[in-house]
């Protein structure tokens, strides 16, 4: 479900559903917060890369799992979600999301709420959540952190794909390269990334992620 691989001292947490198109579910977030726990904890890794495997990055939340749940049980499940995205500014090394292919709702959320992103030309962004029926109460904070008011209006009530130039363009985005550059340029920018100890790193994360920062 979750595949965890050594690149020298970049610890890469690669999100493995690729039958689900590698779906959020509760096991799969559960995995990635302790993964995420885990890679802060060890010396030897100086920074972390979040991929997926296969066609895509991730298709965001899985729906199939959400219809089964009761009440306390999606409230449970949204806790977990929140602490899934803000688990990488917890983080003290550089996490650096790799995405590929569609990268959709919370997914997309998860690559947002890394330090920085590395996209594969060809990747798009999606926000469906309308087209669902789900109010957007995960997905809409990650995006108007990074976007201005109208931009995140548009993304979130068309469901119209954002492809990866032009989430360049928007500064969603990093760096656009080809996909078979990807998870090099994803761990190369981690690592270089890696130049404070974790705690000056965490305070470097908060200052930028506190409310009201520029974006």
């Amino acid at each position: 479900m979750l595949l965890v691989e050594e690149h020298g001292r970049v610890r890469v947490l690669r999100l493995n559903r690729p039958e689900k198109r590698n779906a959020l579910n509760g096991a799969l977030v559960e995995a990635i917060i302790a993964g995420l726990r885990a890679a802060d904890e060890t010396d030897s890794i100086a920074a972390v890369v979040i991929a997926g495997a296969g066609a895509g990055f991730s298709a965001g939340a899985d729906l199939g799992e959400r219809a089964g749940l009761d009440d306390a049980a999606r409230q449970a499940r949204s806790a977990l979600n929140a602490a899934l995205m803000a688990a990488p500014a917890q983080t003290g090394k550089p996490v650096v999301a790799a995405v590929q292919g569609a990268v959709v709702g919370a997914g997309a959320s998860l690559a947002l709420s890394c330090d920085m992103v590395v996209a594969a030309e060809g990747a798009r962004f999606l926000y469906p959540e309308a087209k669902h029926g789900i109010y957007p109460s995960l997905v809409a904070p990650m995006l108007l952190r990074a976007l201005g008011p109208k931009d995140c209006f548009e993304l979130l009530t068309t469901g119209r794909p954002l492809p990866a130039e032009e989430a360049r363009a928007l500064r969603l985005v990093n760096r656009v390269v080809p996909e078979a550059a990807l998870l090099e340029t994803a761990c190369a920018l981690a690592e270089t990334a890696a130049t404070y100890g974790p705690e000056k790193m965490r305070r470097i994360k908060a200052m930028l992620n506190a409310e009201g920062a520029p974006r």
